[in-house]
């Protein structure tokens, strides 16, 4: 398959490499990575998708003007805010590509001023669309500079009018100098602002900003191997750190004792709350707070955890939260990652507090580019003496009490556009 705008949007840039081959090229990545790293593992096969077209299931685009002064939409280029016309993009569901062409043409009928980054006028700067596979529902998201949007009743009713896939639609208040896209002040225009999806035979709903995994069949693939790999008992407690919405620990929830989710953002917990009680979950509860400090007062209460889960953005965690997860004492740590660089980064971290891990385990998330998620699961083998500590482990193969380390606490995730510079996760 080509595109004619790859090279300039590369947002797909390993499309006319055959799938063998991308698998291949990836799982050499990664245990290229975990060598010059120094880590002693073996890297599976890659885990590929059924579906290696049309399954991003959120979608920012920005607008822009050609020389004829027409609007156009798209991704952004590589490392810049240069709108490429991505219009029928392979790797959007074709409802979302229809949706997309139908605001952009209403848009430019309607006449908005289009966001100028350079001067600060304007009024509309992106819309972000959300789609849940398998109900077909979509969020819109119109993301503009003031609350002042002329017409968005009229927009809002030839939208749903048109497609009535679109369950809400929102418009969010962005008049910050920022790449981030999303920010605090939202306006539900239609709908109650959530749209709902069907994981793992779960209901799982969720908002503009909660993260969830840009491509669904290969996030069963991959929650099922997370859980395969835990191999929880009836009596297991479980600690989901960077919990989101709760997927994976409502995912886990049947196969133990109980779940605690923590999430820094606040409304990802209350969505987290609302899909454990929509689909009867009764052993599962989320807190909203940072999740280095929840372990540092749960080591501090005497609170103990069979297996803790950790998912963070792309950035990876600190070694403040390290410190604190290898405090409690699991017998189990699972890392899900979306950048094998910086989880071979932790992973050398987590060898100081004696946790190990022998397979790294890739999962083609993302089909047809350079990117792929890593999963391995650590268990406590000993503090090597000498260098960290030389007191012995506890009783039930437990790490001692670690030496302390520095760091902040992990932050909450980013919302940024398609294909800008971000910090955040690849989504």
């Amino acid at each position: 398959m080509r595109c004619n705008v790859q090279k300039l949007c590369g947002g797909c840039s390993l499309l006319a490499v055959p799938s063998l081959k991308q698998a291949q090229q990836k799982r050499e990545q990664v245990t290229d990575l975990m060598k010059s790293a120094g880590l002693d593992v073996k890297v599976e096969p890659v885990m590929m998708a059924a579906s290696a077209i049309g399954y991003r299931n959120k979608v920012i685009v920005g607008f822009a003007k050609d020389k004829q002064k027409k609007i156009y939409s798209g991704l952004y280029a590589p490392k810049s805010h240069k709108v490429i016309d991505t219009k029928g993009c392979a790797m959007h569901p074709a409802l979302l590509n229809e949706i997309i062409d139908f605001i952009t043409e209403t848009v430019a009928s309607m006449k908005y001023e289009l966001y100028n980054e350079r001067t600060g006028t304007g009024i509309l700067r992106h819309v972000l669309l959300r789609w849940a596979k398998e109900t077909d529902e979509v969020m819109v998201v119109l993301v503009t500079s003031s609350k002042q949007l002329p017409g968005r009743r009229n927009l809002v009713n030839a939208l749903v009018s048109r497609f009535p896939q679109v369950k809400t639609v929102i418009q969010n208040i962005n008049p910050r100098d920022t790449s981030v896209v999303l920010q605090d002040e939202s306006i539900v225009l239609y709908g109650n602002g959530m749209i709902t999806d069907n994981l793992c035979g779960l209901k799982i709903s969720f908002t503009a900003s909660a993260f969830y995994q840009i491509h669904h069949d290969q996030c069963e693939k991959l929650y099922g191997l997370a859980r395969d790999l835990l191999q929880l008992t009836p009596e297991d407690k479980v600690l989901d750190t960077y919990c989101g919405v709760g997927t994976i620990g409502l995912t886990l929830a049947s196969s133990c004792k109980e779940v605690t989710g923590v999430e820094i953002n606040k409304d990802a917990v209350k969505n987290a709350i609302y899909n454990a009680r929509q689909n009867g979950i009764r052993n599962a509860r989320f807190v909203a707070m940072d999740s280095t400090q929840f372990m540092m007062e749960a080591r501090k209460f005497h609170t103990a955890f069979d297996a803790i889960v950790l998912d963070p953005p792309r950035a990876g965690t600190t070694e403040a939260f390290i410190e604190a997860a290898c405090g409690l004492k699991p017998k189990k740590i699972l890392y899900i990652s979306c950048d094998p660089r910086t989880q071979a980064r932790d992973l050398i971290k987590f060898k100081r507090f004696g946790y190990y891990t022998d397979t790294i385990y890739p999962v083609d998330m993302f089909p047809n580019t350079e990117h792929i998620e890593t999963v391995c699961l650590l268990t406590y083998r000993g503090i090597k003496k000498g260098k960290y500590s030389s007191k012995k482990p506890e009783a039930g193969g437990r790490p001692a009490r670690p030496v302390k380390g520095h760091g902040v606490p992990g932050s909450a995730r980013g919302v940024k556009p398609g294909r800008r510079p971000a910090k955040g996760r690849h989504r």
